[in-house]
């Protein structure tokens, strides 16, 4: 029998880009073993004349593989493996994520509604175009072609359904994957692993890369079967897989071991639950060590509370409100106003968009007959919720919001206000810096902080992690009030403050944090790897007619230290024609820009209709297929 293999894999897709790029490599693996870069992994497997592709099959190959393995249901892996999907090769996936492989249009479907209040987490980089004839294979089960046995093994991880083929080829024990591992020791991305923790009654927006904990598991059972050779998804070949576990795994623990030590939920669910949480990715008998709660006392009598709101109440009885996600704020507004406690309402700020805070605030500004503000950072998401996916967004669409630049300064009453752009728990997220009557500043800072850490629990707010954003930005924030001062965070019914050395530990953490994604994500700069939406369609989700053109930008953030020139190149998805062809932009360090895309609806859509575009994002030693995506309602 005679074996070979061509694996095409992006060597540069995630390497420290500070490097530079490797150019496109051809190499024998083994004797019958061959190894060329690409975006995606390809190996093709010659076995007694019959040919396996796993993961795609290479371009540079004129072979028609009779069969296409995949390790996951992941878009931006199995675009890859459509030519040969449309070449006639019978497709295995996981039993697991069966449905979003073979009935992909059905969960666009429920994502033109689920994309608000989505608390489950979980990466909308699914197909667009089902798989036909689809063969789910099972978890420790046998794959047989002639010449050739690959034992499925489940490894959740990247996905919850993920499995890795295992088997003996030329001599070697070979183990394929998918993105379970990178190179030597490290992840794709972190934010993929956002997930639920049920044993600790913590939902998927809670659950700060919980499935690490099933990374870890399967990363030790893909060790235990002693591969010589681990061919990933994406990334270069790992020939020295025990340590590259090894490696990993301790990457893993270090750095779950230091999110804990800050963690804000440790006020919320108590060391019980916390202590649940960390054992799972760090052994049962971890010492999970958690940040004792700072100073806390009673809210001051002149900050009324109501749910996640809080409102300022001036000596002449007219109230300035933050926040309002429920109905009972409203009312608990109106008996106060029937007491005579409060004659009118002069103001709402929005502290972030997330829906417990913002599902009233238009109600309640026209309610009250009084302005909305946020800093202009936010504001779009506040008035356009639908044109984002972002976590807990709300459908609740606010009119003629008062964007302010960060900094902006407001007498009301005897208060001094003062606007100021907040990206501590999210990245659109504000803050309202107090002070009555020249006394001790009263800091609004949303849901940024607790008297235990920092709120970071949900990976896909977009914590940002740069000098001048996210955490270190806050910290230094609070830095600058010097040591008499009072945080409030609207669910916490008291206020607050960290001292000196508390602070310091918190910075001193978040400094050992980034040095710890440093070697953890193979980026040139971490942010890619925690932050899903560096690349993204504007609008998320919009509406159209039948034969109309749809129009969106793709927004990039270049996170990296160095001025990068991007390509977007738009996906022909069912449903759409016309679709506008590839565009560059050079963008510096650090800054933002738009790339538009269009796209005409066809006119064989069938209504109503949901249909999702897609997009290539490029750069030098960086390429994502099918990398963002927009959902398309079509109507009458």
């Amino acid at each position: 029998m005679r074996l070979i293999f061509v694996v095409r894999a992006f060597v540069a897709v995630a390497l420290v880009l500070s490097v530079g790029v490797r150019s496109t490599l051809a190499e024998k693996l083994q004797p019958h073993v061959e190894f060329e870069s690409g975006p995606v992994n390809s190996v093709l497997i010659d076995a007694d004349g019959q040919q396996v592709a796993v993961y795609s099959k290479p371009q540079s190959s004129a072979a028609r593989p009779a069969a296409v393995l995949l390790t996951h249901h992941r878009r931006d892996v199995v675009t890859a493996a459509q030519s040969a999907i449309a070449a006639g090769a019978k497709v295995y996936g996981p039993a697991a994520e069966e449905a979003l492989l073979a009935s992909p249009e059905a969960f666009w479907d429920e994502f033109w509604t689920k994309r608000f209040h989505d608390y489950a987490q979980q990466s909308t980089k699914v197909l667009t175009r089902k798989i036909e004839g689809l063969k789910s294979v099972g978890a420790d089960s046998t794959i047989e072609f002639p010449g050739l046995s690959l034992k499925t093994v489940s490894t959740p991880g990247f996905t919850r359904g993920a499995v890795s083929y295992v088997g003996e080829i030329d001599g070697s024990t070979v183990a394929f994957t998918g993105d379970l591992i990178y190179g030597d020791g490290q992840l794709f991305d972190l934010y993929s692993f956002q997930d639920a923790i049920p044993e600790a009654k913590i939902g998927g927006y809670h659950g700060h890369a919980s499935r690490l904990a099933d990374l870890v598991k399967s990363l030790r059972k893909v060790a235990e079967l002693k591969p010589d050779l681990i061919i990933p998804a994406r990334g270069p070949v790992i020939r020295n897989p025990s340590e590259a576990i090894a490696k990993l795994i301790g990457r893993v623990e270090a750095y779950y071991r230091n999110y804990l030590s800050t963690n804000a939920l440790n006020w919320y669910f108590k060391e019980e639950r916390m202590t649940i949480k960390g054992r799972r990715v760090l052994g049962e008998d971890a010492d999970v060590k958690l940040m004792p709660y700072s100073l806390y006392q009673d809210t001051p009598d002149w900050i009324w509370q109501n749910s996640t709101s809080r409102m300022l109440i001036s000596d002449d009885g007219h109230g300035f409100l933050l926040d309002c996600g429920v109905q009972r704020v409203i009312d608990g507004i109106k008996d106060l106003m029937k007491s005579g406690l409060i004659k009118q309402v002069d103001g709402i700020f929005v502290t972030h968009y997330h829906d417990d805070h913002t599902n009233m605030v238009q109600a309640a500004a026209e309610e009250f007959g009084c302005p909305i503000y946020s800093t202009v950072e936010y504001e779009d998401i506040l008035e356009n919720p639908g044109a984002y996916h972002m976590p807990a967004t709300t459908h609740a669409a606010m009119k003629d919001v008062t964007g302010l630049k960060s900094g902006h300064r407001m007498k009301w009453k005897e208060f001094e206000l003062e606007f100021q752009f907040y990206p501590g728990q999210a990245l659109y997220h504000g803050a309202l810096l107090v002070r009555r009557n020249g006394g001790t500043p009263v800091y609004f800072v949303g849901d940024a902080f607790s008297p235990s850490g920092m709120d970071d629990y949900c990976l896909l707010n977009r914590n940002l992690l740069h000098d001048d954003t996210g955490y270190p930005f806050c910290l230094k924030q609070i830095r600058g009030l010097g040591s008499d001062y009072w945080l409030i965070n609207e669910h916490i019914p008291h206020v607050f403050r960290f001292s000196e050395k508390e602070l310091d530990y918190l910075e001193t953490n978040l400094r050992k944090r980034r040095e710890i994604l440093d070697e953890l994500l193979p980026w040139d700069d971490i942010n890619y790897g925690i932050d899903e939406q560096w690349a993204s369609f504007y609008p998320r989700g919009t509406t159209a007619k039948i034969g109309e053109r749809v129009q969106f930008e793709v927004r990039i953030l270049n996170h990296s230290p160095v001025t990068r020139t991007f390509k977007v190149s738009p996906r022909n998805s069912p449903g759409l024609t016309d679709v506008s062809g590839p565009v560059e932009i050079t963008i510096e360090s650090r800054k933002s820009a738009a790339i538009p895309v269009t796209a005409v609806i066809g006119k064989s859509v069938g209504l109503p209709a949901t249909l999702a575009i897609t997009a290539d994002v490029e750069s030098d030693g960086m390429r994502f297929l099918s990398w963002a995506d927009a959902v398309i309602r079509v109507e009458e």
